[in-house]
């Protein structure tokens, strides 16, 4: 059964990323840490979904978001895949007509903090921003959780990004950041 994803992203300098780190080591709970690779093929985003492949921490994944990349509400779907099997994945996406996109890399420490999954996420050699998620089984949660995930955002000195500035920084981490691929 597919959910419904709130996911709310802001840039954070490195004094706000250590500021962070402690605060949520100190009154959260660090959940998990992850080293991933995405595929995005964002030719897919011309139909409104957001098709990628990932490996994090060496396991292999296909998601399906069904939305617009810079809203904060999508509904997710995600399929583990064999690790073998990443040949037969870009294959079978080259079929459907999917075959380049962007290629990023991200390292993550993930902690829940007020009912909240926050992850502090890297772009290595590059900078840091923030998420915060919640997952809502309909859409009927959406509202209602985006802003209470804001107003923790704003108690915490955090700027959420609007939409427009949501697009505008992908823009710019597929130009200075992410690198194109071809499958």
């Amino acid at each position: 059964m597919a959910n419904y994803e709130i996911e709310l992203r802001g840039i954070l300098t490195d004094a706000k990323k250590a500021k962070l780190e402690k605060l949520f080591s100190n009154h959260g709970k660090k959940i998990k840490e992850y080293e991933r690779t995405h595929w995005v093929l964002k030719e897919s985003w011309e139909k409104g979904l957001d098709l990628r492949v990932k490996k994090t921490n060496g396991l292999l994944e296909f998601s399906l978001k069904i939305g617009n990349p810079s809203k904060a509400n999508r509904k997710e779907i995600s399929l583990e895949l064999p690790n073998n099997k990443f040949q037969e994945v870009k294959d079978f996406m080259s079929h459907l007509g999917y075959s380049k996109g962007i290629k990023a890399i991200r390292n993550a420490q993930i902690y829940e903090y007020k009912g909240v999954e926050w992850a502090i996420v890297e772009v290595p050699n590059y900078g840091y921003y923030f998420e915060a998620e919640k997952i809502a089984k309909n859409k009927k949660e959406h509202d209602k959780m985006e802003n209470e995930i804001k107003k923790i955002a704003e108690s915490l000195g955090l700027k959420v990004l609007s939409p427009k500035e949501t697009m505008a920084y992908i823009a710019k981490l597929d130009r200075e950041a992410n690198k194109p691929f071809k499958w």
